[in-house]
């Protein structure tokens, strides 16, 4: 798995914002390149920090989660390449959309949704999203909270055409 996840330090150190954060980004990747080894890739990260019987559910969450943001996305998804140890904007909203489900926190549930996914398709990607958060709770998988002014400081920046 070092070839996958060459990190040291912050939220990649947490298994449940390292599992989040990096099906996140490479389960969007493979969509983008058409490369399933990006997903076969998602499942080994899970499966080494899961086994397989506890991975499948939530990669199968996850892959819901992702597909549903991708359709419904305000606009195209941007994500850091798979072995970068920061997160970028959109990378930050998905995280936490997770985080505000378990930790109950609506109002930065809304804010990150808001800025992630258009009106129409809030509440099926709200489905998904209390799911695989749920999902992840139940395998002892909580994340950090994400205080909803730090989401709301990111949202109110403009977005960087050509950070990647």
């Amino acid at each position: 798995m070092g070839a996958l996840m060459p990190r040291q330090g912050g939220l990649f150190e947490r298994v449940p914002e390292r599992l989040v954060l990096q099906g996140f980004r490479l389960w969007t990747a493979g969509y983008v390149s058409g490369d399933l080894k990006q997903w076969d890739d998602v499942w080994t990260i899970y499966t080494e920090a899961l086994g397989g019987v506890r991975a499948r559910p939530l990669v199968e969450h996850l892959a819901q989660w992702v597909a549903s943001i991708r359709a419904w996305s305000v606009g195209p998804i941007r994500c850091f390449p798979g072995s970068c140890p920061h997160i970028c904007r959109d990378e930050c909203f998905a995280l936490a959309t997770i985080s505000a489900s378990q930790n109950e926190d609506l109002d930065c549930l809304a804010a990150a949704m808001g800025s992630l996914v258009d009106p129409e398709g809030i509440e099926q990607t709200m489905r998904l999203t209390v799911a695989y958060a749920e999902a992840m709770k139940e395998n002892g998988l909580r994340l950090m909270p994400v205080p909803c002014c730090v989401i709301q400081e990111i949202a109110g920046r403009p977005p960087v055409e050509k950070m990647h």
